[in-house]
């Protein structure tokens, strides 16, 4: 979208020079979950399958937190008239940066009538396990654990979930981790690229209260 300098007194925008201009990159990031997926289910190469699960998995939280910050921004114009209503979404731009994807949700929905975010409920609960997913492999620690242990309860209830368990022996050398038994099946970047676009479906209605 592009705001335009008002120079004119005319109603409408033809000719006027453009001011600033925002891309709403939320969209490339959904849609690369969805391509990510795809591209999944068209090799049996495990390690492929395990670098487009975790580029799902990364692009679905991204594409959380650029749909809030496109949220504020657009409010932003939308009330650049209103000195009251634009100081309220000034605040919110002010600490994107500080809150988390739940707080800003929280600040959004309490100016657009929307509803409080629910980690006990759909689609909530699920962002929250991808979110999870996420924050453990960005800032993987190398945890040394047992046969079909996870780094927390949210990952490890997935793959109770997915029915994910691992497929080694353990015996002599033959182990393995939950990052390659999680990452490695089909089922969950499934699972991801579902997830997320049902909340992208459901965004509207629970951000406005309006479907």
């Amino acid at each position: 979208m592009a705001e335009q300098v008002d120079d004119s007194s005319e109603d409408t925008c033809a000719g006027r020079p453009i001011r600033a201009a925002m891309h709403p990159f939320s969209v490339e990031f959904l849609a690369g979950c969805r391509k990510f997926s795809d591209l999944a289910e068209e090799t049996e190469d495990g390690q492929e399958v395990m670098i487009y699960t975790t580029s799902c998995i990364v692009n679905a939280v991204c594409f959380m937190e650029a749909k809030l910050n496109e949220e504020v921004a657009i409010a932003r114009i939308c009330f650049d008239e209103d000195p009251d209503e634009r100081k309220r979404w000034d605040e919110v731009k002010e600490g994107e940066r500080r809150y988390s994807v739940p707080q800003k949700w929280n600040q959004v929905a309490a100016l657009t009538g929307g509803c409080r975010w629910n980690s006990g409920e759909e689609p909530f609960q699920s962002f929250e396990t991808i979110s999870s997913l996420r924050n453990e492999l960005v800032h993987f620690k190398g945890e040394l654990l047992g046969k079909d242990e996870a780094p927390s309860r949210r990952i490890a209830g997935l793959m109770q979930q997915l029915g994910v368990k691992s497929k080694a022996t353990w015996v002599e050398d033959d182990c393995s981790s939950w990052v390659t038994d999680l990452l490695s099946e089909k089922s969950v970047i499934r699972w991801v690229s579902e997830k997320i676009t049902l909340f992208d479906q459901q965004y509207y209605a629970l951000m406005h209260g309006r479907s």
